[in-house]
């Protein structure tokens, strides 16, 4: 994939004036919708606009880069490709790679331009590629792979948890916000267990960043904050992990009515200057996910 613009088109010329609407990207905050527009190239080739605040006003690096490939792809599959809104969208994988020594500036808003190629994988499943750019530059790649299932179904499917009683589960005490590269004790999602490397999920449902509106599952992106958060837990607090690239794969649900446990470990050497973690989630002793990140040693 070329990291260059459709050719032909300008995004800041043809940014829809009437903005993206929130529904299109399964959210109920409008503070909280990162892209701004979107259009059509050639084939099954788009171009997605979005715009991160100043650090400080909301979303932090890594969400920020989650949540707007997340709302990049959603945007063109509704928008774009026909997947109704009314339909559950699963996720079936989320990898990305951030360009070796790119840092979000921290002292004023960025608009970039997600380049996104769609390849449709079965009769309700996608593939996207996705390109972020920032003034041509780039910052980041990944592909995205996710399904989608009529209402019906998706009853059918979730059955006793499609009803939550929605923030009234307890919440245990999260960790030293310092020891998993928090400033602030609210974005902590991981509460002390039984030993080193391992972690209990918080599920606070008072943390908007991750739970934009209630549903019944905990949403990838939560996943994805404490696994972040647990590579930096089983690293140490002294050694920074500047993100570099996640590859992951979502095999059950998360469930609000039974603990999930978070396990990491550090991967042996690449040889690449490279530090990997493994990060595990286990509920009712399944594993529900395996999320691996890279960060420069």
């Amino acid at each position: 994939m070329s990291h260059t613009l459709l050719p032909g088109h300008s995004p800041v010329d043809k940014v829809r004036e009437e903005g993206v609407p929130k529904e299109y990207v399964h959210l109920h905050r409008e503070e909280s919708v990162l892209v701004t527009g979107w259009f059509p190239g050639e084939a099954d080739q788009y171009t997605v606009t979005a715009r991160w605040p100043a650090a400080g006003e909301g979303f932090r690096g890594s969400l920020l880069l989650t949540q707007t490939i997340r709302q990049s792809c959603l945007v063109i599959a509704h928008a774009e490709r026909s997947v109704p809104l009314s339909h559950q969208t699963l996720m079936e994988q989320m990898d990305f790679s951030v360009a070796r020594g790119y840092r979000v500036p921290r002292d004023r808003p960025i608009d970039l331009v997600v380049n996104v190629s769609c390849h449709k994988t079965g009769h309700r499943s996608m593939r996207m590629e996705l390109i972020l750019l920032h003034d041509g530059h780039l910052v980041a790649e990944s592909v995205v792979s996710f399904s989608w299932i009529a209402p019906a179904v998706y009853r059918r499917l979730r059955g006793e948890h499609l009803q939550v009683a929605w923030g009234e589960a307890p919440v245990p005490a999260p960790v030293d916000a310092y020891t998993v590269g928090c400033v602030h004790d609210s974005d902590v999602v991981l509460a002390p267990a039984d030993r080193p490397g391992r972690w209990q999920l918080r599920m606070d449902v008072r943390n908007a960043a991750l739970y934009d509106h209630p549903v019944d599952h905990v949403p990838a992106l939560a996943l994805i904050e404490a696994a972040r958060q647990a590579a930096q837990g089983v690293t140490g607090p002294d050694r920074p992990f500047p993100l570099t690239g996640v590859s992951s794969s979502y095999t059950r649900y998360v469930e609000f009515d039974a603990p999930c446990w978070i396990e990491a470990a550090i991967a042996p050497g690449a040889g690449d200057g490279l530090t990997r973690v493994e990060v595990t989630g286990v509920q009712q002793g399944r594993t529900a996910f395996t999320i691996i990140l890279a960060a420069e040693a």
